[in-house]
Order: structure tokens, then C-alpha cells, then sequence
């Protein structure tokens, strides 16, 4: 599955903050950040369609579940963009494959 450069960046940034142990859910500002390069939240949401599509090609848990929209962090809903929902069947789909993410051994990944 071929990435553009920004979703490899936003691809990398999102494995290292799970390899890093950093909290579960991050924002598509927070990622943005991460990502650097003047990266903004817009484009972090439109990344993560392509970029959950690549995580279930490979079959490792989808880290996309736990970036969480702007409107979804304004009312502290932990849960991705919808179409992300979606793909799992719903809100109890998205919530495991969360626990999934959470209990990985993205560090250990990393390493082989």
C-alpha cells in the first residue's frame, strides 16, 4: 500500500508516541505537533482514512482509532472520526481495537 509523505510522516509519529508510552489518545492537533513540518489538524483528519487502511493491511492493531477528532475532544468523547467507527462495526468495535492499540508491544515492534 503506497503512503504520500505526509501520511508516512503522520504514520511514524503515531508508532513512536505508542513505542514511547505516551498517553493512549491524542488529538489530531497533538499528532500534528508530532508530526512537525507545519503540519495542522485538517490535514492529520485527512490522513487517517489511508492510514487506518494501512494498519489493517498489515495487521497490526489500528493506533487510528485512539486520534481523536476536534469535535469528538471538544465534548470528551474518546473515539475516533466516524468512519473510523465505523470500520469496527461501531462504538464497542472502536473501544476494543482501542484496547488493542493500548496493550501492543509497539516498542518491541519497533526493535524486530
Amino acid at each position: 500500500m503506497k503512503l504520500t509523505d505526509f501520511q508516512k510522516h503522520a504514520l511514524v509519529a503515531l508508532v513512536r508516541s505508542r513505542a514511547d508510552g505516551g498517553k493512549l489518545h491524542l488529538t489530531h492537533d497533538e499528532l500534528a505537533e508530532l508530526v512537525g513540518q507545519g503540519a495542522s489538524a485538517r490535514t492529520v483528519g485527512k490522513a487517517m482514512g489511508r492510514l487506518s487502511e494501512w494498519f489493517a493491511s498489515t495487521g497490526l492493531p489500528d493506533a487510528t482509532t485512539t486520534v481523536i477528532p476536534p469535535d469528538n475532544a471538544g465534548r470528551f468523547l474518546m473515539l475516533p472520526a466516524q468512519d473510523i467507527v465505523d470500520r469496527f462495526g461501531g462504538e464497542a468495535g472502536a473501544r476494543a481495537e482501542q484496547d488493542r492499540v493500548r496493550d501492543f508491544d509497539w516498542h518491541g515492534w519497533l526493535q524486530s
